[in-house]
């Protein structure tokens, strides 16, 4: 081979990647990439108001510090659920319009590590930690909260960089999701933040605000690390649109959808937190389940 010859066997593949590179950047729909960017500018909203009151003020709503300090993370947790909403609708949208690429999964990966990996892990760990530091300055378990809070964060990484290598663009692959889906992890943190923190304005008389505070701090950590976990497992969760909503299904399906509304209207904090807590725990729960359902038969 002669140098000339070699030296346009390299250009031309040069030349190509660039005609690609700019035929992607001048064909991206503009609808769905809108709402992807709004998921992640909604997720960095979250980090804003989440990190917004001070790690050692009271959560308690009868100070104004601390009814401040409450205010941003309810406000922290429904940018999340903004989020959740934009990142449901944006698919959708590429689908519809058929106009899914792999800048599209680029970019959705993208705000989705900012709304669902790092917005929900800053979230637990300012409620737990400004709890810690009012009650106590117990260093140590203050630096176990941030290694999980990490972990979650690397998790949600693997968990987008796996959704992206294994799964298609076609609407047939996304029926269910190998491992808890990182929107799913984050609604359940959002879930139990709203919750906790609308036991502590409610000030009910049977339920003591240090136990609360105590319980909120101990028991989102747990579900953090549970979470991280779950969404690099191979448990199998459904796609709650797909499979429970969209086109035809049983009459049963209508009746539970409403029991769940009524329910929302009744109790919304309480039904949300154990809808995102039953949603997250299925999929090892229905594995178990299938294991000793199949076992039953090869034992008789």
């Amino acid at each position: 081979m002669t140098p000339d010859s070699s030296n346009n066997s390299h250009s031309k593949p040069s030349a190509r990647g660039k005609a690609i590179r700019l035929r992607i950047l001048r064909s991206t729909a503009v609808l769905p990439a809108a709402f992807t960017l709004l998921n992640g500018l909604a997720g960095f909203a979250a980090i804003h108001f989440a990190t917004k009151h001070d790690l050692g003020a009271s959560l308690n709503p009868d100070t104004a510090a601390g009814a401040a300090a409450l205010f941003n993370l309810n406000v922290a947790a429904m940018l999340l659920f903004v989020a959740m909403i934009c990142d449901m609708l944006d698919g959708r949208l590429a689908r519809m319009t058929r106009t899914t690429s792999d800048f599209g999964a680029q970019l959705d990966s993208l705000c989705d590590m900012i709304s669902f990996g790092v917005a929900p892990a800053v979230l637990a760990v300012r409620c737990s930690i400004s709890i810690l530091r009012e009650q106590s300055q117990n260093l140590p378990v203050e630096r176990a909260i941030w290694c999980i809070a990490g972990i979650y964060i690397a998790c949600a990484a693997l968990r987008l960089a796996r959704f992206n290598v294994e799964t298609d663009q076609d609407e047939a692959a996304h029926m269910d999701f190998r491992g808890l889906p990182s929107p799913g992890a984050a609604g359940m943190l959002m879930a139990m933040v709203l919750l906790f923190v609308n036991l502590i304005e409610k000030n009910y008389a049977w339920l003591p605000a240090d136990d609360l505070l105590l319980g909120m701090s101990v028991t989102l950590p747990i579900l953090t690390l549970a979470a991280a976990l779950l969404m690099v497992s191979r448990f199998r969760y459904p796609h709650i649109v797909n499979q429970y909503i969209r086109g035809r299904k049983p009459f049963s399906y209508l009746v539970k959808l409403v029991i769940i509304i009524l329910a929302a209207c009744i109790q919304p904090f309480i039904t949300l937190a154990a809808v995102a807590l039953i949603y997250t725990f299925s999929g090892p729960v229905r594995a178990c389940w299938l294991m000793i359902r199949h076992r039953k038969p090869a034992a008789a």
